[in-house]
């Protein structure tokens, strides 16, 4: 005679029924990347919230393994069914490839007007930054929310040409005074052929992109700095943001606040994304798009970015890949990306908590 099969308890058929919901949550999630904000928003925070869906379900698993049950198969086929979105969030290799003395050596960085989020001038951070620039001496490097003064201590145009060894640059301030200027920057030791400007917003701001044409070894080739929109989250939402954290409390016209601003910033990128896109469908060289996206992998921005190019993280990027260290939660909103003329040799996030953000590092081979 046969056992009749064990019931579970109240307690595993609530874990159950919640290991269903994570599942659920999770596949939703997978939509985020391919359905605009514009059309339909609340996808978007779906696409925010992957990582730690993505954890819980892995908790999941541990769980169901750990009682010897079967509905372990539940988050782990979720999981497996959304493989491409996984692997935009995760490098699962150990280290890149070593360095090509045949490549170009390219870096991203938001600085954050050369100091620590939040925090007035300081001079040793500043300092701090540029010997990392001047450590790794690339070829060419984006910079976002670049600041520098007309002279003295903060004339960081003059210090970065010093950098560089090179008078190539192509600065463009958007907010600027009688003493100082910030804005975005591109500084190359290669030759600038050509430079321009896509107007992201009608109004001043700092999310915009520029490019330049630059020339190497008789070959031109462009690079895009990007940076879209910010969410402009104020001190009131960080300190909201920390009291939710530390404390788990939260408040229904914060969290509305909060989360109208996601949504703003959420559309507005998917935009910006498609005139960045239709300006570099018509170029006549090869390309590279890199800079401060303001958007995770699993989102609709990024994933449209990289349609049809090369992402660095994903072709050689290992672990987490976060590049954020501010006060929101650490996500990966830092880029580059390169047309299929390009090979990624190698990729590193230089973990330096100097700005808010961390600096990219990467090294690619224009096809001969």
């Amino acid at each position: 005679m046969r056992a009749k099969p064990k019931k579970i308890n109240f307690l595993e058929r609530f874990l159950l029924w919640t290991n269903y919901l994570l599942c659920a949550a999770l596949l939703i999630s997978y939509l985020a990347p391919v359905v605009n904000p514009e059309k339909f928003w609340p996808l978007a925070f779906f696409g925010l919230a992957y990582p730690p869906i993505l954890l819980l379900n892995m908790l999941a698993i541990l769980y169901w393994v750990l009682r010897r049950k079967i509905y372990f198969f539940l988050s782990l086929v979720t999981i497996l069914a959304g493989y491409h979105v996984l692997f935009n969030n995760i490098g699962f290799r150990f280290s890149s490839s070593k360095a090509n003395p045949e490549a170009i050596r390219i870096m991203t960085y938001n600085a954050h007007s050369f100091k620590p989020y939040g925090y007035n001038n300081d001079i040793a951070t500043k300092q701090q930054m540029l010997q990392l620039v001047d450590d790794q001496q690339p070829d060419i490097i984006s910079f976002q929310e670049f600041f520098t003064k007309k002279r003295g201590e903060y004339a960081l145009l003059d210090s970065m040409k010093k950098i560089m060894k090179s008078s190539y640059y192509y600065f463009k301030p958007f907010h600027s005074s009688s003493a100082e200027e910030i804005g975005m920057a591109i500084f190359s030791k290669f030759p600038i052929e050509n430079t321009g400007l896509i107007k992201l917003t009608d109004h001043i701001s700092d999310n915009q992109c520029l490019f330049v044409d630059v020339k190497r070894n008789g070959k031109l080739f462009r690079i895009y700095n990007v940076h879209l929109q910010s969410i402009r989250f104020g001190p009131e939402d960080y300190k909201y943001l920390d009291t939710v954290s530390q404390k788990g409390k939260t408040n229904y016209a914060s969290s509305r606040r909060l989360g109208s601003k996601l949504k703003q910033a959420f559309i507005r990128r998917s935009r910006q994304v498609f005139m960045i896109k239709q300006h570099a469908s018509s170029c006549p060289h090869p390309y590279i798009i890199n800079g401060d996206f303001n958007d995770t992998p699993s989102s609709f921005a990024v994933n449209t970015m990289a349609k049809g190019i090369k992402n660095a993280f994903r072709e050689k990027g290992a672990g987490l890949g976060r590049t954020y260290n501010g006060n929101f939660p650490n996500y990966q909103i830092d880029y580059i990306m390169a047309s299929n003329d390009f090979d990624f040799v190698n990729y590193r996030i230089i973990e330096k908590k100097l700005s808010d953000h961390y600096p990219l590092y990467s090294e690619v081979v224009l096809h001969q």
